[in-house]
């Protein structure tokens, strides 16, 4: 049975991804692990009077968890009262390391998540969760920007530098396309780092087109300074429901001094994203 696993914090966004991970589901016919990490940092919590520390510690923290714990069965309500299986998981420590751990355990097929994005320093030197999702997962991650109903889905943005490694994420975006009944927006990105004439851009996607199969599509060039920057604006432009991409999930130095455009466009785009891996050769 194919596994969609959701990580939630009880936010407004996290309520988004999941309300979108149980439509989803209603498509794929899986089950949904539902999963929020705790972590209380209760070395560091005083208390005053005559309580004692370790005594009164040991009972907040306790009511604290048993009020996550039924907000979390609540949450796993919602998908049982949409007629779908859902497993719940309350896990104590990193939010990333635990959660990766239940995404290799229970070999999730795709991972489904609200994220507002990262700036500034904290991206550089941090990241968000969605970011470091999309750099290690092997599966397909889902990202969430807001709100977002699968039948306002008409079309999606297939982002793509239209190299032979990514014929394999061609083969994902058609069955997504297939799975949600979308047109396909096909588009090359022409920075000054990769410039084409027009004619010759076109011919490279018609030629990647061709080569995939691809069906119900057009294609489609973009000027930008950054390939990030140019799906964005151009899956705006089309009004795109979703955005497709492949990374390579760049790690360490590698991705400290060449970033990732896949996480770029998770941190600057108002439209869901789509990442598929791309394996190491």
């Amino acid at each position: 049975m194919k596994k969609i696993l959701v990580p939630v914090d009880f936010s407004e966004l996290a309520s988004h991804a999941l309300n979108f991970a149980i439509e989803f589901n209603e498509k794929v016919k899986g089950e949904i692990l539902l999963v929020h990490v705790v972590d209380i940092p209760v070395g560091h919590v005083n208390f005053t009077g005559e309580v004692d520390n370790a005594a009164a510690g040991s009972f907040y923290t306790g009511e604290f968890i048993k009020a996550t714990h039924n907000k979390l069965e609540e949450w796993g309500q919602r998908v049982k009262d949409a007629g779908q299986q859902v497993t719940v998981h309350m896990k104590y420590g990193n939010a990333f390391t635990s959660i990766s751990k239940i995404v290799a355990e229970d070999s999730s097929t795709w991972i489904i998540m609200g994220s507002k994005g990262a700036s500034g320093l904290r991206e550089v030197f941090i990241g968000s969760n969605a970011e470091r999702m999309i750099r290690y997962a092997k599966c397909p991650v889902i990202i969430v920007k807001g709100e977002t109903h699968l039948k306002d889905m008409k079309s999606m943005a297939f982002a793509s530098d239209l190299s032979e490694e990514q014929d394999l994420i061609a083969d994902h975006a058609k069955d997504m396309q297939e799975l949600l009944g979308l047109n396909m927006h096909l588009v090359k990105v022409k920075t000054p780092y990769n410039w084409l004439e027009e004619g010759q851009a076109k011919k490279q996607l018609e030629h990647f087109a061709e080569r995939n199969y691809l069906k119900d599509f057009t294609v489609s060039t973009v000027d930008a300074d950054f390939a990030d920057e140019g799906a964005v604006k151009f899956a705006e432009e089309v009004g795109a429901g979703l955005i497709v991409l492949g990374t390579h999930g760049k790690k360490g130095i590698a991705h400290l001094l060449g970033g990732s455009i896949a996480e770029d466009v998770v941190n600057e785009s108002k439209v869901p994203i789509l990442v598929f891996k791309i394996p190491d050769m």
